[in-house]
């Protein structure tokens, strides 16, 4: 049985490079240029299709969480490798997506990111990250409140395209006090131990609450130069500067150098 350790902190994801082995648990994350689920038909149509891959691909999905702009999954892979499922999965939404809106493009914002996961205790943590997205993200009050989120399946042990008995069955081998103590975990501020992504969590926050949307905190997350964000990265990087955090700390939050954090601080 897994033994569970409840502490203070936030929690963020994490970000290492792709390894393909038998049996590899990922998170992934799939952002787009534009809202790439306009309806929850969209929403419906992505699950149809993880449905459709989990029987001709063998996988075990252990979470989701589906946004306007970004998709995240837990999945095991087996046979195929997460390469080859993640095209078919892009590349029949984009089919879909395309017919349906008149589009020719991929709505898709870069390549997918993704990580290993390779202890039980991160599974945890992922799987709790990505079910606390819609709050993050001001779509939700709460979890139990978000329709297109695993979340709702493991509480009320529900049958769906996951495969719910994988996680519960680490928690305890009685179903209701897997469920008690998965409920207490998606509720408590339980954490993986890992200082950078803390780290991390807390700048992202920091930056939400700055951010005039969601889509401005996508943009200066990635590098963007637009003229009108200036401001709001002044004021983020002033904010953070404030409350103690190192040049090096803020600038590596949203992927600028030292030296352009130091520029930023000499014009605020």
């Amino acid at each position: 049985m897994l033994e569970i350790k409840i502490d203070e902190g936030g929690i963020t994801l994490g970000r290492r490079c792709r390894i393909e082995y038998y049996g590899a648990i990922y998170h992934i994350s799939q952002v787009g240029k534009i809202d790439i689920f306009k309806s929850d038909k969209d929403k419906s149509v992505l699950l149809e299709i993880l449905e459709e891959l989990r029987y001709k691909c063998e996988l075990k999905i252990l979470a989701y969480c589906i946004l306007d702009n970004q998709f995240d999954l837990v999945i095991k892979f087996h046979n195929i490798p997460i390469s080859k499922v993640m095209q078919r999965l892009k590349m029949y939404y984009t089919k879909y997506f395309n017919e349906k809106y008149n589009c020719s493009n991929s709505p898709y914002k870069g390549r997918y990111k993704c990580s290993v996961i390779e202890e039980d205790k991160e599974l945890l943590y992922y799987i709790k990250t990505i079910h606390e997205l819609p709050i993050l993200f001001n779509c939700a009050d709460s979890m139990d409140e978000y329709k297109w989120s695993s979340h709702v399946f493991y509480k009320f042990n529900l049958n769906s395209i996951l495969d719910i008995d994988y996680i519960l069955d680490l928690l305890n081998e009685d179903r209701n006090l897997a469920i008690e103590k998965y409920t207490y975990i998606m509720n408590s501020k339980y954490k993986y131990n890992n200082e950078k992504d803390e780290l991390f969590n807390r700048l992202d926050k920091i930056l939400l609450e700055i951010c005039n949307n969601r889509s401005d905190f996508e943009l200066i997350k990635n590098g963007s130069k637009k003229s009108y964000l200036m401001g709001l990265k002044r004021k983020y990087i002033n904010m953070c500067r404030n409350l103690g955090f190192s040049l090096k700390e803020i600038g590596e939050s949203i992927g600028i150098s030292e030296r352009a954090v130091r520029k930023h601080l000499s014009k605020v």
